[in-house]
C-alpha cells in the first residue's frame, strides 16, 4: 500500500537540507482517505466500556469455611492422582524391562536396581491417596 521513500545523500547536503512538507501522490491520498472509513470501527469498542465494580464483602462463619475447604482440599488433586497412578504402570513396566535388558548384557547389579526402583516407584505412587488422607486428618485435628 504505501511504499518507503529512500533518498541518499552526503553529509553536507543533509545538514543544507530544508525542512520542506512532502505532498501525498493521488494513489497515497486515496489509500488514506478509504483508511480513515474504519477508524469509527475500531474506536467504538472503546468508547462503550462499563466500569467493573468489586463485590461486597459477604461474612462467613470460620466454622462453616473449615468443612467446606477439607473437602475441597480432600478432593482437588484427584484428576492429577489418578492420572499419575495410569501412567505408573507403563512407566514402571518400561523400566523393569530395562532392567532386564542390563541383566542380559551382564550388568547384573544395575539391573536389579533398576528393577527394584521401579517396583518401590510405582507401590509409593499407589500408595499416595493413602498418604494424603493421612495428612487430611491430621489438618483436620490442628
Amino acid at each position: 500500500m504505501f511504499k518507503r521513500k529512500e533518498e541518499v545523500y552526503s553529509i553536507k547536503e543533509f545538514m543544507a537540507r530544508k525542512n520542506a512538507p512532502e505532498t501525498l501522490t493521488e494513489q497515497e491520498k486515496k489509500a488514506f482517505i478509504e483508511s480513515t472509513v474504519l477508524l469509527p470501527l475500531a474506536v467504538t469498542p472503546f468508547l462503550k466500556v462499563k466500569t467493573a465494580f468489586a463485590a461486597s464483602a459477604v461474612p462467613v462463619t470460620a466454622a462453616a469455611t473449615t468443612g467446606a475447604m477439607y473437602d475441597k482440599m480432600l478432593h482437588a488433586f484427584d484428576p492429577l492422582i489418578t492420572l499419575v497412578q495410569a501412567l505408573a504402570y507403563p512407566v514402571a513396566m518400561v523400566v523393569v524391562l530395562g532392567g532386564a535388558l542390563f541383566i542380559m548384557i551382564g550388568n547384573k547389579e544395575k539391573g536389579f536396581s533398576m528393577m527394584q526402583g521401579a517396583g518401590l516407584g510405582y507401590v509409593l505412587v499407589q500408595m499416595t491417596p493413602l498418604v494424603l488422607n493421612i495428612l487430611v486428618e491430621a489438618m483436620k485435628a490442628i
